[in-house]
């Protein structure tokens, strides 16, 4: 009796083997904004943004910050050198247009390593701190000593003006220095801390000034030698130069006419006259007759009338 087709017996030696085929991997979803990452894992990094708020305001910032520290650093260390000077410590600076000059290059010089130093060590300097400003590379790291060394020896070519017109046209502000050196200035990473900590320093710079570099007397001494060789001593450095014309804006000052005394002159007052003062000669009259003085007694008046030869 047929039943049927039989099923395929599983110990068959004739049975095809199975193939077995893995599963198809998971389609991947379409990129798009999703989720953050979880708190705690690695966020991806990108490209560092350099704040710098209002150009205006951050270009002024940047220029008063130079201020301070180049002729302001300058001009308080001239002060203790000054001082020295006056206490017989300093001897290479006098009080003639030579001191001038060596007092002024010795500062100068003293300023910038100071602001070099600053820079490299910290990222930022005294003037930077009061106005909020750090020196960084574009990735926002540390700059490092090379970059600073490049940027300070650049800044020159910023001083005639090349570096404020660059600051204001270029995207990220930057002077001749920073193209050369990759850096950017934007603001500090301590924000409203950052000119607390400025001013502090300055109290602290100025309290050594007053304890150890003569106070308001250096200051003023200072302030009278560069009033008297400063405009000089400029023209000369701009006709080294090759700006003439700077040069002649400020010879008028340089005149000897032009110079402020140090001290006060005072005229000395006249000394009294130890001969007895005379009276005033007497009046002749209309009529040639003498008029007695005004301290005339009355009776001397009339004995001298009385004198009178009568007529014959």
């Amino acid at each position: 009796m047929n039943d049927g087709p039989r099923p395929p017996d599983p110990n068959d030696l004739t049975q095809p083997m199975p193939r077995v085929t893995p599963p198809p991997p998971p389609s991947r979803p379409a990129a798009g904004p999703g989720p953050g990452p979880a708190y705690g894992s690695v966020r991806p990094t990108g490209p560092y943004r350099h704040q710098f708020g209002n150009v205006p305001a951050y270009l002024l910032a940047r220029l008063a910050a130079f201020a301070v520290d180049v002729p302001g650093v300058a001009f308080v260390l001239a002060t203790f050198g000054f001082n020295a000077y006056d206490r017989g410590l300093f001897l290479i600076a006098g009080r003639d247009r030579a001191g001038f000059d060596t007092l002024a290059l010795v500062a100068l010089a003293a300023a910038l390593a100071f602001a070099f130093l600053c820079e490299a060590i910290f990222g930022t300097t005294l003037g930077k701190l009061l106005f909020g400003l750090h020196t960084r590379r574009f990735d926002g790291k540390h700059p490092g000593v090379g970059r600073v060394l490049v940027r300070h020896l650049l800044r020159p070519l910023d001083v005639l003006l090349v570096g404020p017109l660059l600051a204001l046209v270029t995207p990220r502000h930057q002077r001749v220095g920073d193209f050369a050196a990759g850096t950017v200035v934007s603001a500090s990473p301590l924000r409203f801390f950052a000119p607390v900590v400025g001013i502090l320093l300055c109290a602290a710079i100025g309290f050594a000034q007053v304890q150890y570099g003569g106070g308001l007397t250096s200051a003023i001494g200072v302030a009278a030698e560069t009033g008297n060789y400063g405009p000089d001593a400029y023209a000369q450095l701009a006709s080294l130069l090759g700006l003439g014309a700077a040069g002649a804006a400020v010879k008028p000052l340089a005149s000897p006419a032009a110079r402020v005394t140090p001290e006060a002159t005072v005229a000395p007052a006249a000394a009294p006259s130890e001969e007895p003062a005379t009276e005033p000669a007497a009046e002749p009259s209309a009529a040639g007759s003498v008029e007695p003085a005004d301290d005339a007694s009355p009776e001397a008046t009339a004995g001298a009338s009385d004198e009178s030869p009568e007529p014959g």
